[in-house]
C-alpha cells in the first residue's frame, strides 16, 4: 500500500523540525541553513509553509527529529542536552556533536545517542 502525504503536511512537518533545529542549536536560523545546506530565505519559506522541502532537505530534518526526540529520552532536562551538545565527545573523535549538527554530520550523533538510549554504554 502507497501512503500518499500531503504537501502541507510535508510543509507542517518540516516548520516543526525547523523550529527544534533551532532549539538544539540555540542560535540563528542561518545555522539552521547551513545545517539542511539551504539559503537562510529558504528556511524562512518552510517556516511559514511556503514551500515544501526536497527530499534531500526532509532527510535532514528527519534526522534532526530523531537526534531531538534521542536528546529528551538520554538526557534529564535542556540543560544536560545543551552541555553534552557543546562538550568534546570522545566517541565523536573529540568533537562537539554541535559542530557536527551545524555541518549536516547526522549520523554519529545518532549512532551515540541511540547506543545511550539503548543502554550500551552503561
Amino acid at each position: 500500500m502507497t501512503t500518499i502525504v500531503t504537501p502541507i503536511l510535508v510543509k507542517q512537518a518540516a516548520a516543526d523540525a525547523i523550529q527544534q533545529a533551532n532549539e538544539i542549536l540555540g542560535s540563528s536560523f542561518s545555522e539552521v541553513a547551513e545545517a539542511l545546506g539551504v539559503h537562510r530565505r529558504t528556511v524562512f519559506r518552510y517556516r511559514k509553509l511556503e514551500s515544501v522541502p526536497s527530499a534531500e532537505v526532509q532527510e535532514r530534518l528527519a534526522n534532526i527529529r530523531e537526534i531531538s526526540f534521542l536528546l529528551d529520552k538520554v538526557f534529564i532536562n535542556v540543560e544536560a542536552q545543551q552541555e553534552w551538545l557543546h562538550s568534546l565527545v570522545p566517541m565523536l573523535g573529540n568533537r562537539r556533536p554541535i559542530d557536527l549538527i551545524r555541518n549536516g554530520d547526522f549520523d554519529g550523533i545518532i549512532s551515540v545517542l541511540a547506543g545511550h538510549y539503548s543502554g550500551a554504554f552503561i
